[in-house]
Formats: C-alpha cells, sequence, structure tokens
C-alpha cells in the first residue's frame, strides 16, 4: 500500500487507482469568521481539492433544512444542535455529544497526528458550540480518549473513531441519544461544522448510508453513503431523520476527489457505525469508565 501526502487534508491511503484521504484540516486563518453555507459557491469549477460532491452539493443551511422538511429553525436546532468544532492544535474538524452534555465523539484522526501524539491538550485542543445564541468553548481530555486507534493513520479506516470526556459538560444543550442500530441501505442526517480550511460553517443534509464496506469482528461497520463533504467534516455525526446517533464521518474513497460525480465505489464518502467497540466507548466514557486513564486507550476491534 503506497502512501502520499494529499494538500491540506493529511495523510493519505492509494488502493488500486482510489485515493482514500482522511481529512485532517489545518486551522482557519487568524481574523476568518463564519459565513452562511452556499450551495451556490460550489460550482464545478470551485470545488476544494478536498471535496466529495455526490451528483451536487446538496448540504443546507439549519433554515434550508427546516424549510425542506417543514421544521421550524427552533426545532431544527433542538434535534440536530449537538454538532461543534473540534480544534486541535493546527486541525479543525467536527464532533458531536453523545449520550451524555460532557462527552465528545469524532474522528480519531482530528485529534491524534501521524505517530499517535495527541495533537493537544487543553486550551489547545477544544470543542467549540452555540448554544442559545452563545457559544461554549471545552478543552477535550485526550489524556482520557478511548479510540478506535491512537495511530489512525497506519490502522484500517474503520478504527478511525475517537469517545472523549470534555473538562465539564456544555450547558443547556439535548446531546444526541445513541440510534439502536441503523439497517444499510437507510436515510441518515450528515450533520457537520466545518469546511475546508477550517472554516466553521454547520450544514445538515439528508442523504443515505448505501452499502457496508467493511465490518470488524466488535460489530463496527464501515458504510460508504452518497453524502457530500470536504476538509472539516471529519468527525461530523451521521443521524437517524429523527436525531439520534448513528456514526462518524471519516472520510472519502476517490478516483476524482474535487470533482463532482455519481455515487460509486470509486467515489463515496464514508463513516463508522455506533456498534460494538465505539457503542461501548461511548458508554464507559459517559459512565466516568475513562477518568482514570492518565493516557488514550485503544478499543480491541
Amino acid at each position: 500500500m503506497k502512501r502520499r501526502f494529499a494538500g491540506r487534508v493529511g495523510l493519505g491511503r492509494v488502493v488500486a487507482s482510489v485515493a482514500l484521504v482522511t481529512f485532517c484540516v489545518h486551522g482557519a486563518a487568524a481574523g476568518e469568521v463564519a459565513r452562511p453555507y452556499s450551495p451556490a459557491a460550489t460550482g464545478p469549477d470551485k470545488l476544494a481539492p478536498s471535496s466529495i460532491i455526490i451528483d451536487q452539493d446538496d448540504r443546507l443551511s439549519i433554515a434550508e433544512y427546516g424549510r425542506m422538511t417543514g421544521m421550524t429553525p427552533e426545532a431544527v436546532v433542538a434535534r440536530f444542535g449537538a454538532t461543534g468544532l473540534v480544534r486541535c492544535g493546527g486541525a479543525v474538524g467536527s464532533g458531536a455529544l453523545v449520550s451524555s452534555a460532557g462527552v465528545l465523539v469524532t474522528a480519531s484522526h482530528v485529534l491524534f497526528e501521524p505517530g499517535g501524539r495527541a495533537r493537544g491538550e487543553g486550551a489547545s485542543c477544544t470543542f467549540e458550540i452555540v448554544v442559545g445564541g452563545q457559544r461554549q468553548v471545552v478543552p477535550i481530555l485526550t489524556r482520557k480518549v478511548i479510540c478506535g486507534a491512537t495511530e489512525p493513520y497506519v490502522n484500517p479506516a474503520i478504527r478511525d473513531w475517537a469517545v472523549a470526556p470534555l473538562a465539564h459538560a456544555v450547558d443547556d444543550v439535548r446531546p444526541y441519544p445513541l440510534a439502536s442500530g441503523i439497517s444499510v441501505p437507510s436515510q441518515i442526517v450528515l450533520a457537520a461544522a466545518a469546511r475546508t480550511g477550517g472554516v466553521e460553517n454547520h450544514s445538515l443534509e439528508l442523504c443515505k448510508a448505501r452499502t457496508v464496506t467493511a465490518s470488524s469482528p466488535s460489530g463496527v461497520r464501515e458504510v460508504a453513503m452518497d453524502c457530500d463533504a470536504e476538509g472539516g467534516t471529519s468527525g461530523a455525526a451521521f443521524l437517524t431523520p429523527h436525531g439520534a446517533f448513528a456514526g462518524v464521518y471519516v472520510g472519502f474513497r476517490s478516483a476524482h476527489p474535487g470533482i463532482a460525480g455519481p455515487f460509486s465505489m470509486s467515489h463515496y464518502n464514508f463513516g463508522v457505525t455506533a456498534d460494538g467497540a465505539l457503542r461501548k466507548a461511548i458508554a464507559d466514557v459517559a459512565s466516568g469508565a475513562s477518568a482514570n486513564a492518565e493516557q488514550p486507550v485503544s478499543a480491541l476491534q
């Protein structure tokens, strides 16, 4: 298996002619501010090299998603509002509060660099979320993480997930409940918080988990999806349409990243399901079972 660097999106894996890149995006430039998501700004000639767009870009803002589904913006936020930014060292990704307002689930490569060292700790590794118009920034306790692998770049992508306790619970937020399990294929909602370059940009997309591409002995499944994604989507939650946590977005496999095209086994995004070892890790962190850990723990797969 050959290795290569893929610009700003981190270390890639090349399998035959299909490039697998797990997103690992550098932070936003100083002074860069969040701006509303605009599908019109992502024409075929304007896609970031890390963008994997299936057919067309169907990501929506909260207001747009509400209009499409007949929900008020308040109802959309109540159901899908436990998503926020993960800033760790120079990486920026997405993350979700699951089961508890003090439990973060994201992709392992957002928290750990090649070699297995945490990208940051304390004030240099935080979860940011806006609740009721107020931004909360909470340190992530990276020394107490339970993850599929502390070295995600040299392990199978199905192990690229992490569950971390926060220094304290986020106030006044409804964490995503765990889904009882999802069938594949099925309809899902991908909830992301950032875009290429580390720009904060929340989006929701109603899309599908299409097929299982790998499975682990513990029951975690890797699932190909026809959702749209780019740098900054790493660690985003994929949810049931009712807002239950079904898994975490990891990356993409594509023969033509940066160029939109139909879903195929050479052009798709993927994530891992909240089953097996990942489900147990969420329960363990929520119960405080990782509280005494002094270094990250890789869960058995």
